[in-house]
């Protein structure tokens, strides 16, 4: 039996609680801190509610503005309303209910109960039957959530698609037109109809509530608004649309300035042009390779190429450590003050078949910062030239009880804050000592992603099946705030099942894909796109050349995403809202506001299409349809890629970019 009670209430919130017969009593408070936006806090103390979850906490770590202003609320029988917004809160005491209502007073959300202990708080609430759930961050399993459980904890779960994210975010959008956001790092788990079709659930661990409710009319609102609070992802430099050349570390072929240099001439030779090298194999760390590692990077600049290298998430191998002065305090330490300490739990039967030792960066010591920055990076970015990094493996660091921190602040969440953290700052870093702005190939973290702001989409074998995963992957990270998301093209490993998965076709089918996202980028132990067969080759070059032609809208569009939180690769709900047909289309998306992509996922030489309301022109043929429509078997040979370019577009660069790619002329 519990009890419910109002505490304290004026004009800016209201405050109550839940009292359990044991005499543990949880209190609550709601605000509204922006037109739209509502906020859910609790704490085990009256009156001492919790400011700085994981928004607020990354807003303090790099200077920006974090106080919220609270809105105006007044409170009518049960109603509580905001002077200004669109919804409204209805409070029931006995029985509990929390619901948010349309203006019009329809039910969008309710949460029917509250339960906690000392560990745990859940709240649980009811799905509309139709009602479709998106986002939680990066999902390989398909972007539609509804019916599935959700654990957020980042994990490589390696070439997986179910339960693996590497980007877990604790926000989801509905088609009813709502957004729910759990602003914590701690863990949480979200179940949206799966144990009970009709239900929905979400537990948070080891930290008090932080739930903000975002209830704007139209998805590209919500996003906004979550961008508003979270942080809108910085715009990445031009050069950075282009194609990244790499390939896997234990191959070494980028370990030396010879295997470098091989590649730039291959590369020459077939006539494939590429942007940036990202010289995975080269010890980073290593500065007895310094020397040559500088040649190599003036004679990449020189041809006008970018070089990105490798490192683990800030990690600094022990035999490093003198050469780069580093000392015992910079790292993390256990209860016995020792840094080589555990790493998390991985499924990754290649990299991580038992736990490693790593020394991780303490990022709440400020010398750690600095040394960190203006030394080991310096050397790297200003001395040598390096235009930024690849990331790998920010799914790591551990929250064993027993580790201490500088700061004295508890483990429980750096599983998620660490690479953000770390990501962030480094990003920053490059913009600052880099001419032309530099980047980070980051795989793994949490809330606040999109300020690196490139996301990779981890270890994918090369099969049809993870085609369709990758853009699973990318369609609900772009619905979970981050606008760009990117992908070892095609695979990086090969096939385990050579029968139903030609790895020729596979390839193609990628580079299809690719070319109509954010960038391109060859990486892995499988054949390069020079190995292939001189048609496969053409067709690759074809979509390399078709790509490049893209850039300036890529840049046009991808502005548009840091300005309002829109990704750069949509789901076509975010684009047609009161559309019910796109709800449930997780194989076609919208590249900006111009073109409908409908990529071929399987081994196919036709495939259905939807198009919605409007007047669409097909980019080979430049015939037009009238939607919505669906095409049915509509023909997709292997060297072509549906694509559709919208009229109701207002991208000032598109005709132009279209007229550009139709003079190039793929090779037969």
């Amino acid at each position: 039996m519990v009890k419910t009670s109002i505490v304290k209430r004026d004009s800016y919130f209201i405050e109550w609680k839940i009292s359990k017969e044991n005499g543990e009593t949880l209190y609550f408070k709601l605000t509204s801190p922006k037109a739209n936006v509502w906020r859910l806090q609790s704490s085990y103390l009256e009156g001492e509610f919790d400011g700085c979850g994981a928004v607020q906490l990354l807003k303090m770590d790099f200077d920006e503005p974090l106080k919220e202003e609270l809105l105006p609320i007044y409170i009518e029988n049960q109603s509580i309303i905001p002077k200004i917004g669109n919804s409204v809160i209805e409070f029931n005491l006995t029985p509990f209910k929390f619901s948010l209502l349309s203006k019009e007073g329809k039910v969008k959300w309710i949460i029917e109960d509250i339960s906690f202990d000392k560990n745990s708080i859940t709240l649980t609430g009811a799905l509309r039957e139709e009602e479709f759930t998106y986002g939680l961050g990066q999902r390989f399993n398909g972007v539609n959530q509804r019916g599935k459980a959700v654990n957020i904890w980042s994990e490589d779960r390696w070439c997986q698609t179910e339960g693996n994210s590497y980007v877990p975010i604790p926000f989801f959008l509905s088609s009813e037109k709502y957004g729910i956001f759990i602003n914590r790092y701690e863990y949480s788990f979200f179940d949206l109809g799966k144990e009970s079709t009709d239900k929905w659930l979400i537990t948070l661990k080891d930290a008090p509530l932080d739930l903000y409710i975002f209830t704007a009319d139209s998805p590209k609102d919500i996003l906004k608004d979550y961008a508003e609070l979270s942080g809108f992802a910085p715009m990445p430099p031009e050069w950075s649309f282009g194609i990244f050349v790499s390939r896997h570390l234990r191959l070494k072929e980028f370990a030396t300035v010879e295997g470098i240099k091989e590649m730039v001439k291959k590369m020459e030779e077939n006539d494939l042009p590429w942007t940036v090298a990202i010289i995975e194999g080269w010890e980073t760390y290593d500065t007895s390779t310094y020397e040559d590692l500088k040649k190599i990077v003036d004679e990449l600049h020189q041809k006008g190429k970018k070089v990105l290298v490798y490192e683990r998430c800030g990690r600094l191998d022990k035999k490093y450590w003198e050469e780069h002065n580093a000392k015992e305090e910079y790292f993390v330490k256990d209860k016995d003050g020792n840094t080589l300490i555990e790493e998390a739990p991985l499924f990754n039967p290649v990299d991580a078949p038992n736990k490693k030792l790593s020394c991780f960066l303490d990022l709440t010591n400020p010398k750690t910062l600095d040394w960190w920055q203006n030394y080991v990076w310096k050397r790297l970015l200003v001395d040598i030239g390096i235009d930024g990094a690849k990331i790998d493996f920010g799914e790591e660091f551990p929250e064993n009880e027993d580790l201490r921190l500088f700061s004295g602040r508890s483990v429980k969440g750096m599983h998620h804050y660490h690479p953000v953290k770390y990501s962030t700052m480094m990003y920053k870093l490059y913009q600052k000592m880099r001419p032309e702005g530099g980047i980070c190939w980051a795989r793994g973290g949490g809330i606040g992603a999109q300020r690196y702001p490139y996301i990779w989409c981890g270890d994918q074998l090369r099969e049809f099946r993870f085609l369709k995963a990758i853009l699973s992957a990318t369609l609900s990270s772009g619905l979970s705030g981050i606008p760009f998301m990117c992908h070892d093209l095609a695979g990086y490993m090969p096939t385990r099942n050579p029968a139903e998965n030609d790895e020729q076709k596979v390839f193609i089918r990628g580079t299809e894909l690719a070319c109509f996202t954010t960038n391109m980028e060859t990486h892995g132990t499988v054949p390069r796109p020079y190995d292939y067969p001189k048609e496969i080759v053409n067709i690759y070059r074809f979509y390399s050349k078709v790509h490049y032609a893209l850039i300036p809208y890529l840049v046009e569009q991808a502005l548009i995403s840091c300005n309002t939180g829109v990704p750069l690769v949509r789901h076509l709900y975010i684009e047609f809202p009161e559309d019910k047909r796109v709800y449930s289309i997780e194989d076609e998306y919208m590249l900006g506001d111009g073109l409908l992509v409908a990529p071929v996922l399987e081994d196919s030489d036709k495939r259905d299409i939807y198009l919605p309301k409007g007047i669409w022109r097909e980019l080979w043929s430049n015939k037009e349809f009238i939607g919505p429509c669906e095409l049915i078997d509509y023909p997709a040979p292997l060297e072509i890629i549906p694509v559709f370019i919208s009229s109701e577009s207002h991208s000032n660069v598109l005709n132009k970019v279209i007229a550009d790619i139709r003079d190039i002329k793929l090779e037969v």
